[in-house]
């Protein structure tokens, strides 16, 4: 459904995060959008948690992904064959999936991350107000808005209390120089304030203090506050530069 990745412009590292001592284990979970965090080398910027990172291009939630073969595994595969357990399941897919399996994905890859013993499923809103058209004409943006209305109804209805949404699309609105031309696959310094955000996502579930300040000089908070309450780091590459 979304289109291909744009050129790369900076080669890729295999720089890890560090191992932290009795971090909480974090299962990373996604698409395209995920994989911009390994292709600009912005592992490194996972800090705090003990990270599993699995990202593909066309990767799906809960029906068969797309792309040439051999095609990825969706994230319910992913999930359920992880090594876990895991204390939390962060999913950032779904860009590639239609709104009318949408609902029925998300039930089954939050089952998949409560049977890998997560306490917490964190799910990162779609990108809204992009204008690309899917090959039969259809709008994606049409998916993205009504996945974002089912993962808010869900989560409001109280039937999932473990599931807690990271509105990924109000954090990066205005994108800044966080996002590609298309408003949703994400640059280098969106890798990195991506990488930035999870991790303070994590340190706010953790009741930890955030792994970086704000801005370069200033203390960090302690405990982190969610993300989304809080403005954007300054200078995402003064912090990680």
């Amino acid at each position: 459904m979304i289109p291909a990745l744009p050129p790369m412009t900076s080669a890729p590292t295999d720089a890890e995060p560090a191992v932290v001592a009795d971090a909480s284990r974090v299962l990373l979970v996604g698409d395209s959008t995920l994989l911009a965090i390994r292709r600009y080398g912005a592992l490194g910027a996972l800090r705090g948690f003990d990270v599993t990172y699995e990202a593909a291009s066309c990767r799906t939630l809960g029906v068969p992904s797309c792309g040439p073969e051999p095609r990825p595994t969706n994230a319910l595969e992913v999930i359920r064959t992880a090594s876990g357990p895991f204390d939390v399941v962060v999913v950032m897919a779904g860009y590639d999936e239609w709104w009318t399996s949408f609902p029925t994905s998300f039930d089954a890859v939050v089952d998949a991350a409560r049977s890998q013993g997560a306490d917490h499923v964190v799910w990162l809103t779609f990108r809204e107000g992009v204008g690309y058209t899917a090959p039969d004409g259809a709008t994606a943006n049409e998916a993205f808005v009504k996945n974002n209305e089912t993962l808010r109804v869900n989560v409001a209805g109280g039937a999932y209390p473990d599931v807690m949404l990271a509105d990924w699309y109000g954090y990066t609105t205005p994108p800044g120089d966080w996002l590609a031309l298309d408003g949703i696959h994400i640059t280098e310094p969106g890798a990195f304030g991506l990488a930035d955000y999870l991790s303070r996502i994590v340190a706010f579930l953790d009741g930890r203090p955030c792994p970086m300040p704000l801005e370069i000089g200033a203390p960090a908070a302690s405990p982190c506050p969610h993300p989304d309450t809080h403005p954007r780091p300054v200078d995402i590459g003064s912090l990680y530069g």
